[in-house]
């Protein structure tokens, strides 16, 4: 469930050198704000403004930070090593990317690498809005897969044995019976894909999933690589909405089979994962018979 809990505090930008690993805080005054997202309440909207007061001759060249946060993709940490100034680190698991600011909020003078209780309380609140609770989820995603499902226990002598509904009754009796999938990870999920990318050379990953991956991935790209990019919570969190939008049946499915150009098969999942193996079918086949018919002509 999307928090609707914000963050609001002072802080600066801190320009990083990557060839001496020196962390240069910049002059400037700022305030940075962490908020459930308008379009995407799933997502944090977090800003970095500096602050335009008289004291600040040039703020108008500071260019202002303005990132989606996804809950589960970013991570928040002290700076531990820097004895200057309280100074926090924003990281990207999905792309890597790492952004650096320091406290602004008045500490101890005498000692300004000093983290306050104030401080501590920034932290634990950031934490808090982008901490994905896997524990949450899974016993939500369980709940979904088996809405109808209830167990009752009755005591007869010595034993308990669970006595299921009706809907539980239906399903034992008919074996055969097909369930809706109700995510495409529940198809597609880490096992089956650890199996596929293992056949696949680097060359082969790259021609396949370079141009879906991370720029500092993409040029030679390794199964494991691929995989930490499936585990982060970008990809999770996308792949949620979109097995969700696909549920609701709301036209997701149709929409997608125009864009990606595939026959349509109904909503659901079990639709889009029908046109998607019948396209990638079409593809080989069309692949095999270009090369046969170049053959010929040679």
């Amino acid at each position: 469930m999307p928090s609707s809990k914000s963050v609001k505090f002072h802080a600066g930008k801190v320009q990083y050198d990557d060839e001496t690993n020196r962390c240069t805080p910049l002059p400037h005054k700022g305030v940075i704000s962490i908020k459930p997202s308008v379009d995407e309440p799933d997502f944090l909207d977090f800003t970095w403004s500096a602050k335009s007061d008289s004291t600040q001759s040039s703020v108008g060249t500071i260019e202002k930070d303005e990132f989606l946060l996804i809950p589960g993709d970013v991570t928040i940490k002290k700076i531990q090593s820097c004895n200057t100034g309280r100074v926090i680190a924003l990281t990207f698991l999905s792309s890597g990317a790492k952004y650096l600011y320091w406290l602004q909020d008045v500490g101890d003078i005498d000692q300004l690498d000093k983290w306050t209780d104030k401080d501590d309380k920034i932290i634990r609140d950031i934490s808090e809005l982008i901490y994905v609770n896997d524990e949450d989820e899974e016993e939500e995603d369980e709940e979904a897969e088996t809405p109808n499902e209830e167990v009752e226990v009755k005591d007869e002598g010595s034993e308990q044995q669970p006595v299921a509904t009706a809907a539980t009754a239906a399903t034992s009796a008919k074996p055969d019976l097909k369930l809706p999938i109700s995510s495409i990870s529940s198809v597609l999920d880490l096992e089956t894909i650890d199996k596929h990318l293992a056949g696949l050379n680097t060359e082969q990953l790259k021609e396949l999933y370079g141009q879906f991956l991370p720029q500092s991935v993409a040029e030679n790209p390794t199964k494991e690589q691929i995989l930490d990019v499936i585990r982060s919570g970008f990809f999770q969190q996308s792949e949620q909405k979109l097995s969700q939008y696909l549920t609701q049946g709301n036209g997701a499915g149709y929409l997608l089979a125009q864009s990606l150009k595939f026959d349509y098969h109904g909503e659901g999942i079990d639709g889009f994962l029908t046109g998607i193996r019948e396209l990638a079918k079409k593809e080989k086949s069309d692949e095999k018979a270009e090369g046969e018919d170049t053959e010929m002509k040679d």
